[in-house]
């Protein structure tokens, strides 16, 4: 009888240190996402509360009647004049309703992937001078001369990458 007690008391310790290993391990594992996520710049809450918006240096001045944001280039930073860009006012469409930017789900949203948010910044929705581009096309062909692109932090690092794989 003592044999059986003392399989059974082994089997049980092996099954609480695989528990408390199964624990530490995601634990761990967590901290280390959550590490990683920390070090993106921008912040996905800066990106889905502003930084996705307008281009640097622009403003969100409103958003029009299909959701869109109207950007608008107040502090008159010098940018391409030409077919497809506007010196003084883009309109740049808005993320899909009940997503973000953010990782993690934050408030209940579901989180954009990396190959959704590079089909975004690919996208051609925003609305200038001529017809539609993407917010890539705008940084590449809006800057403020032809050997320099315009600056948009978060979008730009997505544009400059090749796509991601699935």
């Amino acid at each position: 009888m003592s044999v059986v007690v003392n399989i059974l008391a082994a089997i049980g310790l092996i099954v609480i240190i695989s528990y408390i290993v199964y624990y530490l391990y995601n634990y761990i594992q967590n901290l280390q996402t959550q590490q990683n996520i920390s070090e993106i710049n921008p912040p996905g809450s800066y990106m889905q509360n502003s930084g996705i918006q307008c281009p640097d240096y622009w403003v969100n001045t409103g958003i029009d009647n299909n959701g869109n944001y109207i950007c608008e280039n107040t502090f008159n930073i010098q940018t391409n004049n030409n077919a497809v860009c506007n010196a003084n006012k883009m309109v740049f469409s808005n993320i899909p309703s009940g997503y973000t930017w953010d990782y993690g789900n934050p408030n209940g949203l579901k989180s954009l992937t990396d190959m959704d948010k590079y089909t975004f910044v690919e996208k051609k929705t925003a609305t200038g001078v001529q017809g539609s581009i993407s917010r890539c096309n705008w940084i590449n062909s809006c800057g403020p001369s032809s050997t320099v692109q315009g600056i948009w932090s978060g979008v730009n690092e997505i544009c400059n990458s090749p796509p991601p794989t699935s």
